[in-house]
């Protein structure tokens, strides 16, 4: 096959918060459509699934916001100090303690959980008065990060994210094509190539 000589240029600003983003809003939106059909078998690992990436979208959108307005940004130090930074540069005070900004924490904490995987050990042995059908579930001890495997705080707390982010988005003057991977490439033709000559079989 004849070959050619040639100059291949390619530029691309890959931006992984989009995927990122993308999958947890492909989960919620899963998520709510089933439960709305009464769908229920499996719906709390997908809830499980959309938290970790939303939680993953944090630390992504403000590597990206990072990247963009601070100079030297350091991609290694905490997700704590990298928002605190974004957020100074932006003249931005968050609040941890009310929405939206508590959402970060609870997903940081729930993602933390899951990502160092220890196991956790619970005994109950107390008196009680409830009601009859209360008294199952009082005798089953759950982990505290159960409690956010829950359709309506998955709901809340991508809407927090998604908020934080659109609000810094605009406060940092980067357009929505600023943030999306893009790219261009080229290839110029320079000339033929000549196939090399084969060389004669050896005969022995």
């Amino acid at each position: 096959m004849a070959r050619i000589r040639a100059r291949v240029r390619a530029q691309r600003h890959i931006y992984i918060h989009n995927s990122i983003s993308n999958a947890a809003h492909y989960f919620k939106n899963r998520v709510s459509d089933r439960i709305a059909n009464d769908d229920h078998e499996g719906v709390g690992l997908e809830i499980i699934a959309g938290l970790t990436l939303l939680a993953f979208s944090v630390e992504a959108h403000f590597n990206f916001l990072g990247h963009k307005l601070i100079q030297n940004w350091n991609e290694r130090c905490g997700v704590q100090e990298k928002i605190e930074l974004v957020c100074k540069q932006l003249s931005v005070t968050p609040d941890f303690i009310s929405r939206p900004f508590s959402s970060i924490e609870k997903l940081r904490e729930f993602r933390n959980t899951l990502a160092h995987g220890k196991p956790e050990e619970i005994e109950i042995d107390k008196e009680v008065i409830a009601k009859a059908e209360e008294l199952e579930a009082l005798g089953i001890p759950s982990p505290d990060w159960e409690g956010y495997v829950d359709e309506t705080f998955f709901i809340e707390a991508y809407e927090d994210i998604d908020k934080i982010w659109k609000d810094l988005l605009e406060r940092s003057g980067l357009s929505l094509f600023d943030t999306l991977t893009h790219g261009t490439s080229s290839i110029e033709f320079i000339e033929h190539v000549e196939d090399e000559p084969r060389q004669p079989a050896s005969s022995s």
